[in-house]
């Protein structure tokens, strides 16, 4: 993938000594580099010094509108840089079993099992049905483009995303509209917008039909 072996280690938390066994499945970053998932009072030039990066690279590599244009729970890419000698240490969250809700209508069918980020692919086959909050929260990120590249929004086409009161941060992405914007209040079970994902359309991304692409930050994704 033209990539350093340190990168693949990094980003799968494995070690020189780690073996690989048949059907696992890696994280390969686009580029050299580590990811970095922002957390609450992160800045980009602290993360940018974390890592040993360039500022003006992670905006870019990350299609970012400014210096400011994070969110807690982002997910970006550090092109060419390298862990921490002291990673920080992470709070553990513990959240109970059901705290989120299936974020499609009935049946919870799944579509991918578990991929990059901590994302499943949720879908009836059908574009246009509902998508949902899967539990309260502050609307923090809405992004919208109208090109139907599959690169589109780094390949998440229209999405926006929640953070919860636990400091959990969801997802949704692939949307064929959005009903919501940042700083809105939505509660769990709100329409937040329409499942997209059809190719060729505005902002349906990296996609190959239909479906919602959940992911969940900050605790494992319940339906994986």
């Amino acid at each position: 993938f033209g990539i350093s072996q340190e990168t693949i280690l990094w980003a799968n938390n494995l070690s020189q000594n780690s073996k690989l066994t048949p059907g696992q499945k890696l994280i390969i970053l686009p580029v050299s580099g580590v990811l970095h998932e922002v957390k609450e009072g992160d800045t980009l030039s602290e993360i940018a010094k974390m890592y040993g990066a360039n500022i003006q690279e992670i905006i870019a590599f990350n299609e970012l509108e400014s210096e400011n244009d994070i969110f807690i729970g982002d997910i970006l890419i550090v092109p060419n840089g390298k862990p921490p000698s002291k990673p920080k240490k992470e709070n553990q969250i513990v959240i109970p079993q059901n705290y989120f809700i299936c974020p499609i209508a009935l049946p919870c069918t799944k579509t991918q099992g578990l991929h990059f980020f901590n994302a499943v692919d949720l879908s009836h086959g059908r574009c246009g049905e509902p998508v949902f909050a899967a539990a309260k929260g502050i609307v923090t990120k809405v992004k919208i483009t109208e090109s139907p590249l599959p690169s589109a929004l780094l390949g998440l086409g229209n999405h926006l995303t929640i953070l919860h009161p636990n400091g959990t941060v969801t997802l949704y992405a692939h949307l064929e509209k959005i009903f919501v914007k940042p700083g809105d209040e939505v509660y769990q079970g709100e329409i937040i917008g329409l499942i997209g994902g059809e190719p060729g359309t505005p902002g349906a991304g990296r996609s190959i039909g239909c479906h919602l692409h959940f992911s969940v930050i900050g605790v494992p994704n319940p339906f994986r």
